[in-house]
């Protein structure tokens, strides 16, 4: 079976609704049980606040997950880059750059960013070649076509 960019990220985001970090670990043992329903409840209104708090007292979170495959945006924290890869670009055998693509969840649109080589090595962001899209295949095919890595 061959895995295609959009299984991947089928994939991926399947696996992350699963996934919990310690602090909402249901097998941790409870130490203040009388809690376990209040830092639930913060936890909806107040995420960071009702983890501060479970983390001071070393306390698990308990919280709902999801019982269906469809991404939910809304739990994503914002800022977060997703499904990123970067490629050298050459140029008739020439290192001539750096591009990368990637997925911004609070922006909700897809980056392919540009970055040109100078003569001591380092790289420049180029906005005229860098792009945003909001279709991850135009994303890919614009990514493609620059990239010696290529996405399938």
């Amino acid at each position: 079976m061959k895995l295609t960019k959009h299984k991947l990220e089928q994939l991926i985001l399947q696996e992350m609704r699963h996934f919990r970090p310690p602090e909402f670990d249901p097998r941790a043992e409870k130490n203040y049980p009388d809690y376990a329903d209040k830092l639930s409840n913060l936890y909806k209104q107040d995420p960071r606040q009702a983890a501060s708090i479970a983390d001071s007292l070393d306390e698990p979170i308990d919280v709902e997950v999801p019982e269906t495959d469809d991404p939910s945006y809304d739990e994503l924290s914002y800022g977060i880059q997703q499904f990123r890869q970067e490629s050298p670009v050459s140029y008739h055998g020439i290192h001539s750059g750096q591009i990368e693509i990637y997925f911004h969840t609070q922006e909700q649109k897809w980056f392919v960013n540009y970055f040109l080589a100078n003569p001591h090595g380092a790289f420049t962001f180029n906005s005229e070649l860098s792009r945003q899209f909001s279709n991850s295949k135009e994303a890919i095919n614009y990514y493609n076509n620059h990239a010696d890595k290529k996405i399938t």
